[in-house]
């Protein structure tokens, strides 16, 4: 009661212009923290190995409730206490995806996370709804409309499930609910079916890859510019696009004709990267903002992983072994740090690769592809030539043979395809 005259007394104060908004809200915030602490009845400890203060979970003291300072802990301890509502999904996201920050290595996961929630989740009914009063059928319901009202695909309701799932399983660990009923959660109705892409929009066939690399090499020999052959060196390396924009020549074994990938470039918004999130990346070298990007609200980040956070290495075929020497004739004050297919330090960005490849379409008039089509064009040949499937995995740097299978397609024109199936009927 006595804080609520208080805080009457501080609203009268702003409405006659004696203390600003910003003050009465830091006020309001020291008098709930200083209501919480009263309430709380388990002892408030700092550790200073972890530089981080804790308490018991007020509903159930086997477990720990903690945060970096003193005042964020009472404020985690608020919705016990001072909650004028049952808590909800809706209350607890920002607390869960804070925890989220804490237990990955990688960014654009906290960043796909905070897109899928507005587009999905934020502020829809089944958010709402008391978390110790949501039951298995209003799971079931919730997930199977949700399915039928997006039209999802498999793969695309896997990923998205990620939220409230984790959620779930947050609050169950923070004591919010004793039990997670997200874990009988059956999806009855039929997701959508996803149909493989043809040929002819995945990959470059045999007659369009030798125009293209033809019609490369003639723009490197009028321009001796490393990004045209980048494009050849991708067609016989399968690297993804910003695998091949960070290679450096330290990664490149000219002894054993071998190339270690271990880095990746990818574009990502400026007023992201600005989140205090990303500091610690920062100072810790796992994100390198690439010079040279003042006031754009694109930039291009270099990564101290790959898309999978490992480390892989490909061999290096003949063709692509006369490309690295020729490279290096071209640049022989290159430093191990030098970006390959860059000028000196500068470096090859993924619109320039795409830029590249674009115009060799346009020259040969035929269809353009993109930069990840290599790729898939690098695995599909691999595995017509009779390459081991497992093989071709390693080399894209694929966890799953699933997912290589998802890479290949036929690379064959119809004249080639044609005298296959013929010498298969052959006496």
């Amino acid at each position: 009661m006595q804080t609520e005259v208080k805080k009457s007394r501080l609203e009268n104060l702003f409405i006659d212009g004696t203390i600003d908004e910003e003050t009465v809200a830091d006020i309001e915030k020291m008098l709930t923290r200083k209501k919480v602490e009263q309430l709380h009845k388990y002892k408030i400890m700092y550790n200073p190995k972890r530089d981080a203060w804790y308490t018991a979970n007020p509903h159930d003291y086997n477990k720990r409730i903690q945060r970096k300072t003193r005042g964020e802990l009472l404020d985690a301890l608020k919705p016990y206490y001072m909650s004028s509502s049952p808590l909800c999904l809706q209350d607890i996201f920002e607390e869960w995806l804070e925890y989220k920050k804490t237990i990955t290595e990688s960014p654009n996961t906290i960043h796909t996370h905070i897109k899928h929630w507005k587009r999905f989740f934020d502020g829809t009914d089944f958010f709402q709804i008391p978390l110790k009063e949501i039951t298995v059928s209003e799971i079931n319901s919730w997930a199977n409309q949700l399915i039928k009202k997006y039209n999802l695909s498999n793969h695309s309701w896997q990923t998205i499930k990620t939220i409230p799932k984790q959620m779930f399983e947050y609050a169950k660990d923070q004591g919010y609910i004793l039990n997670n009923p997200f874990s009988e959660l059956k999806v009855t109705v039929k997701f959508r079916q996803v149909t493989k892409a043809s040929s002819e929009t995945q990959v470059f066939n045999t007659d369009e890859y030798h125009r293209i690399v033809e019609d490369l090499w003639a723009s490197y020999d009028k321009k001796h510019e490393p990004r045209f052959l980048s494009v050849i060196c991708n067609f016989l390396m399968g690297l993804r696009a910003g695998e091949l924009c960070a290679l450096r020549w330290r990664d490149l074994d000219m002894e054993k004709w071998v190339i270690t990938i271990h880095q990746e470039m990818v574009h990502m918004d400026a007023s992201q990267l600005n989140d205090p999130y990303y500091d610690v990346y920062k100072v810790s070298g796992q994100i390198a903002i690439l010079p040279g990007q003042e006031g754009k609200k694109g930039l291009y980040v270099l990564l101290d992983h790959t898309k999978t956070h490992t480390e892989r290495t490909i061999a290096i075929i003949p063709k692509g072994q006369k490309i690295f020497q020729l490279l290096k004739e071209n640049a022989p004050d290159a430093k191990p740090d030098d970006f390959i297919f860059g000028y000196g330090s500068k470096y090859l960005n993924l619109r320039a690769l795409n830029s590249v490849l674009e115009y060799a379409c346009a020259h040969i008039e035929t269809d353009v592809k993109r930069s990840h089509k290599l790729r898939k064009t690098y695995a599909s040949r691999l595995n017509a030539a009779g390459l081991p499937l497992d093989q071709i995995r390693a080399n894209l740097g694929h966890a799953s043979l699933t997912t290589t299978l998802g890479y290949i397609y036929n690379p064959l024109t119809p004249e080639e395809s044609l005298k296959l199936m013929e010498k298969a009927f052959d006496d």
